[in-house]
């Protein structure tokens, strides 16, 4: 299968060459408001996310720790941005809480991934920052 050159891509898409710490490697990312936002601060929001949608369902974090099978402090090391999610782990806190995955990711979700249906409009959480600066 042909398709666009890795160049071509990298320009249609408008994505930047950065130097993720987190990865340890060259990366590209689409800048939004100017700013690119690097994985540790993505990961910060998606810790927010999940709290955020454990609170608005009034579930004390140790309920939900058990449904997932896990204590309440190892599901505390998620909303407090120590351990990274899994795709997974994603997925099933989803369903143990009757949320969408772009609720719980909303976020972290620049305005050009979709509206922010929890706030009322765009993403407010990375974009606020970004266009803070």
């Amino acid at each position: 299968m042909a398709g666009p050159s890795l160049e071509q891509w990298i320009l249609d898409l408008g994505l930047e060459q950065i130097d993720d710490p987190l990865i340890g490697k060259s990366i590209y990312r689409k800048p939004f408001a100017g700013q690119i936002i690097l994985s540790a601060e993505l990961d910060g929001q998606i810790s927010i996310g999940l709290r955020q949608a454990r609170d608005r369902r009034r579930l004390a974090r140790k309920k939900l720790a058990t449904m997932l099978g896990l204590s309440e402090r190892v599901y505390e090391r998620y909303e407090n941005n120590v351990s990274r999610l899994t795709v997974s782990r994603l997925v099933h806190l989803c369903e143990v809480l009757g949320a969408s995955p772009e609720e719980m990711l909303s976020p972290a979700a620049p305005p050009s991934m979709g509206q922010d249906l929890y706030c009322g409009g765009p993403s407010v959480g990375l974009y606020r920052k970004a266009t803070d600066l």
